[in-house]
């Protein structure tokens, strides 16, 4: 987000999902929530599901954070925490036409531990060379549908157990995964945690 008055019908819009389903918002409660013109909406987005997109996008950034090959599971558990914090809100959007929006949110998300996961991984990781195209396809997919399941099932399961399952991949497996290979210029040591 850019602007003060897009942040602005942003959180207006996420305000009134925590009370109703996002198919009963229209345009208009959000323009009167954050207190703008219908027209000022406009120029700033094509439709109530570009200001969710919008906004969704800009939380998935902040609910990150930095990723090292030290709390990159850590960072995957803040997903669950966040959803967790809102459920309200999820349950709204998950129970409207714009479902598909957040199962984005959750793939952006992980998405962006993914690839800053592999640039740290590329400075910390001197026995790997990362010179190929990462095959994520597998991993982030299988992560998304995890947190999925989880708030679909209830939140019943401990995401501090699930996360762990994801985190004990091991490390062969993940680097093959994130593109890298191992060195062959490198004697055999012993191998970072990750």
């Amino acid at each position: 987000m850019k602007s003060y008055t897009e942040i602005r019908m942003c959180e207006s819009l996420s305000q009134l999902i925590e009370k109703k389903s996002f198919n009963d918002i229209t345009v208009k409660d959000i323009v009167k929530a954050s207190q703008v013109n219908r027209q000022t909406f406009y120029y700033h987005f094509e439709d109530k599901y570009d200001c969710l997109r919008a906004y969704l996008d800009n939380q998935s950034q902040e609910i990150i954070g930095d990723v090292t090959t030290e709390n990159w599971s850590e960072c995957y558990l803040h997903i669950f925490r966040y959803i967790d914090m809102h459920p309200t809100f999820f349950y709204h959007i998950d129970e409207s036409s714009a479902s598909s929006l957040f199962n984005d949110f959750v793939l952006e998300a992980i998405v962006i531990i993914l690839k800053k996961l592999i640039l740290s991984l590329k400075g910390n990781c001197s026995d790997y060379i990362f010179d190929k195209k990462p095959n994520i396809q597998v991993l982030k997919y299988g992560m998304q549908g995890i947190v999925l399941s989880w708030f679909r099932g209830g939140m019943r399961e401990n995401p501090e157990f699930l996360v762990k399952d994801i985190a004990e991949i091991d490390r062969e497996t993940l680097m093959h995964m994130l593109g890298g290979t191992k060195s062959e210029n490198v004697s055999s040591h012993k191998p970072q945690s990750v």
